[in-house]
């Protein structure tokens, strides 16, 4: 009698094939397409103004074919802002205590360099983000509320630490209320600097390593060299 090889336990038909392989990353590709074309059409007319007609034209689809992955024009830009809040999330860490860690200052530094290596390399996301997305309507309104209050609360941590580390002044100043000091210094700087047509207006493009150094010195140390009497 012949003898039956061994099942591994595993289902060989669900198995993908070459052929679905193929067809699930012309999937991925065609809705990176979209968005991309969504991207470009929100920066170039804004959101009210740009249209699905706007988006397929430059994504070369048809508008069924538009249908098969959104179910509207909020939905693309649900996506695209979605998405961007959060990688730039992802890139935020706790500052850590733990033996070997890198000073908390150095920690805080390299926070900042990496949510400006997002914000640089997403300028029309960036646009998305600061200008378009506020007050689009209620429930863009609440994403956008959540997110900085996530990124408050990280910041407000930290200070607290900073306080029973000793580094953090710990006096009758509301803590929360200096995080919404340190966040609205970065968001300006970003708005004035990374959206829209600014980058290289008046004073020159962003220096990264200056603006890091700024960031960090004016919301640790202010601008004063003493304090004041």
């Amino acid at each position: 009698m012949a003898r039956v090889p061994k099942s591994d336990g595993r289902n060989p038909r669900k198995r993908p094939d070459g052929r679905s392989l193929r067809a699930r990353r012309q999937r991925k590709s065609r809705r990176a397409q979209v968005l991309e074309s969504a991207l470009t059409a929100f920066v170039e007319k804004g959101y009210h103004a740009a249209s699905i007609t706007d988006i397929i034209t430059g994504a070369s689809i048809a508008r069924g074919t538009f249908y098969l992955y959104f179910e509207s024009k909020r939905a693309v830009f649900e996506e695209l802002l979605g998405g961007y809040l959060k990688r730039i999330s992802e890139v935020v860490s706790r500052v850590s205590l733990e033996p070997g860690a890198p000073s908390p200052e150095a920690q805080l530094s390299a926070n900042v360099n990496r949510v400006l290596d997002v914000l640089s390399a997403n300028q029309g996301l960036n646009e998305l983000l600061l200008r378009q997305a506020v007050g689009l309507d209620a429930d863009f309104d609440h994403k956008l509320d959540e997110f900085y209050g996530r990124l408050l609360d990280y910041i407000q941590g930290a200070l607290d630490l900073g306080q029973r580390m000793g580094m953090v002044r710990a006096d009758d100043l509301d803590t929360r209320l200096l995080a919404t000091c340190v966040l609205g210094s970065v968001k300006e700087l970003v708005n004035q600097y990374l959206v829209g047509d600014r980058p290289g207006e008046g004073e020159g493009e962003l220096d990264r390593d200056m603006a890091v150094r700024v960031i960090i010195s004016y919301n640790l140390r202010g601008i004063l060299q003493s304090p004041v009497a």
